[in-house]
């Protein structure tokens, strides 16, 4: 198949000439409906010329199958990210609680609950209908109106999802007593938020900066700016950087946040590796290549980031099991330059990166946007391979601790430990108890920009 297409990584727009060598022949253009067939064959030809796995698929395409499901036979078993969705068909776009409902929840032992588990608020986004009636740490007993259970937990999420909308039913937790509020109807929308907060905490003399970082957006790098302007402003010397629940996104975000932490770094030096299959080949991205490619507005260089460099020789993050794709890059793409401690809970272990198709052609035929796995991803010493996930040198389960602090609170379990390494009061973790859980949101990641090679 022959066509113009493009390459959308996170919404950078790359175009690519045919899989064809061939550039004499000109492209066929199918006329009249578009087929099941023709979107399968279209399917199948990118994933061929694109996808990491490319020499394990099939010559030709399976036209029985909807293209979902055609999707779903081509993965390989390993390959849980490549996705095809139809942004004009609502029902095939991913959803979450957090992002189309305003909230995110665990489900956790509670020996105080009737049924001996509860649901906790881990995070709600600002302005949100959500936010005016639950914060986090708050706590749930019922989803549309069923006793959580350990048994039901999961089920009854899948059906608000599915429902797209539900009830919450809030409860407090006070001398040892847990009282029911009235229930909460929640329903579908898309939230959008600030990804950014940050503020400077004093202990034992020290000024230590604390960035609360939810998402790698390139539309809020100037929150990020100014975030490490008021750490300037207020002399930190050590810095904590919580990405326990970072879905990823841009890695021109990665590279302005490394810019901004690491020392003896240059935009010269090497960041990232990126290893295709037969076709796509391998290369490497220095910082100025990767500062260059943002997935909106202008892109931050360098230079522009001089003055609010904090230039460090150590960086604090927290992580727990929905830190994911390019919050796991800034992990792995530091080590290199800066000394890394990390406390929490292991990453989720995604360490390939993808590209976006989409059918660039006018009129446009194929309304289907792809999203194959396409590289395996490097530091600049050539070390990846946390499909495990990256695991913490100091494990702390921050459910162990009820209820749950704001961001930032000193007294967090995650905050507490990382302060005590910082004023040199804590010492090396041993694998603690950790509270037991039923329910955890499997992590949405957001797709990172690999720019075209040259």
């Amino acid at each position: 198949m022959l066509y113009t297409r493009s390459l959308l990584l996170a919404g950078t727009v790359l175009l690519i000439g045919s899989c064809r060598k061939d550039s004499t022949v000109s492209p066929v253009i199918p006329t009249g409906p578009v087929t099941q067939a023709e979107i399968n064959s279209w399917v199948l030809d990118s994933m061929h010329y694109f996808y990491l796995w490319n020499q394990q698929l099939p010559a030709k395409a399976d036209t029985t199958l909807i293209p979902p499901s055609f999707l779903l036979k081509l993965r390989q078993q390993e390959d849980v990210f490549t996705s095809l969705i139809n942004p004009d068909d609502p029902e095939t776009l991913p959803v979450s609680l957090y992002n189309n409902f305003g909230l995110d929840i665990g489900v956790i032992d509670f020996p105080a609950s009737p049924t001996g588990v509860i649901g906790v608020v881990k995070i709600v986004v600002a302005n949100s209908y959500a936010a005016s009636k639950f914060s986090r740490g708050s706590y749930l007993t019922k989803i549309n109106n069923t006793p959580v259970t350990a048994a039901n937990a999961s089920s009854l999420i899948a059906d608000v999802l599915k429902a797209k909308s539900g009830s919450f039913t809030p409860a407090i937790y006070t001398n040892g007593i847990l009282t029911e509020g009235t229930p909460v109807q929640l329903t579908f929308g898309y939230t959008r938020e600030n990804p950014v907060y940050a503020t400077t905490l004093s202990t034992a003399g020290k000024k230590v900066g604390y960035l609360f970082y939810n998402s790698f957006n390139d539309n809020y790098t100037s929150s990020l700016i100014g975030a490490f302007r008021q750490f300037m402003s207020d002399n930190v010397q050590s810095l904590i950087i919580d990405l326990r629940y970072n879905s990823g996104g841009s890695i021109a975000a990665a590279a302005v946040l490394t810019t901004l932490i690491a020392d003896g770094i240059s935009e010269g030096s090497s960041y990232i590796q990126l290893k295709g299959n037969n076709i796509q080949g391998s290369f490497t991205m220095n910082l100025k290549e990767t500062l260059a490619v943002p997935e909106s507005g202008s892109p931050a260089t360098f230079s522009s980031l001089q003055s609010y460099r904090l230039r460090l020789a150590k960086v604090y993050i927290l992580t727990g099991h929905q830190t994911i794709s390019a919050a796991e890059l800034l992990i792995n793409n530091l080590k290199p330059y800066t000394q890394v401690i990390q406390i929490g809970n292991a990453t989720y272990g995604k360490d390939k990166g993808a590209v976006i198709i989409r059918d660039m052609r006018t009129p446009k035929r194929i309304p289907w946007v792809l999203q194959p796995i396409t590289y395996r991803l490097a530091n600049a010493k050539g070390e990846g391979g946390y499909t495990n996930g990256i695991a913490p040198q100091y494990t702390v389960d921050e459910m162990s601790q009820q209820p749950l602090t704001a961001f930032g609170n000193p007294a967090d379990p995650l905050v507490s430990t990382a302060l005590s390494l910082i004023t040199g009061t804590g010492r090396r973790s041993v694998p603690e108890a950790t509270t037991r859980k039923y329910y955890e949101s499997v992590p949405t990641s957001e797709a990172v920009i690999i720019p075209r090679k040259k």
